[in-house]
């Protein structure tokens, strides 16, 4: 004898929710998570969507906390510190760079700093293994972080702008005898190249 079908309800679970409201809100914007628009994602009823995680607030709470353990679970590769420094900000950087949404979901409900930390401890772990600590190692940790972010919020920013990121080279002055750099600065900047450039800087001057 045949089993019944599964009803909608019993066909999703609470991570297929909160999977599919964060591919959502990631694919769109904030504006498109509407438990209707979800449920029509799921091909369920909309009464399914609150069955397994309550509420719109709850929803986010819980694709926060996702996001947070996602900011956790980190790699560190590299054989010295400071290669195990740099693999640690490129990850930072690349997490905060795939999930523009949930960062700023993370920030409407005050857990920007609970996203950071994790990042933070990793990164004091690693100072304190060339004698940076106290003082000087918050000072490391708070100089790449700003790095970290800034890099992503420019180069956002650029992409949304109505103009291009490259110099115009009319625009600069007859005197300037250096056809070469004004030539560079006409392509498009290489934001990640840029990254790393200023991030090796930094630490020289955090490590030596």
């Amino acid at each position: 004898m045949s089993q019944p079908a599964k009803s909608a309800r019993d066909a999703i679970s609470q991570e297929i929710v909160v999977e599919t409201a964060i591919r959502l809100v990631e694919e769109n914007d904030l504006e498109a998570l509407t438990m209707r628009r979800l449920a029509s994602e799921l091909g369920t009823a909309v009464t399914s969507i609150y069955w397994h995680v309550g509420n719109r607030d709850t929803l986010v709470d819980l694709m926060v906390d996702k996001l947070l353990a996602d900011m956790h679970d980190v790699t560190v590769g590299g054989r010295t510190p400071r290669a195990r420094i740099t693999s640690l900000c490129r990850q930072w950087r690349e997490r905060l760079w795939d999930h523009p949404h949930l960062i700023a979901l993370a920030h409407e409900r005050n857990k920007t700093l609970a996203m950071f930390q994790p990042m933070q401890a990793a990164l004091a772990r690693e100072l304190h293994a060339v004698g940076l600590r106290g003082k000087d190692a918050a000072v490391a940790i708070r100089g790449l972080q700003l790095h970290v972010v800034s890099s992503v919020v420019i180069e956002r920013t650029a992409q949304r702008g109505p103009t291009t990121d490259a110099t115009d080279p009319t625009a600069w002055p007859a005197i300037t005898d250096d056809p070469d750099l004004i030539a560079a600065l006409s392509a498009q900047v290489d934001y990640r190249a840029a990254f790393d450039i200023t991030l090796d800087a930094l630490l020289d001057r955090f490590l030596d």
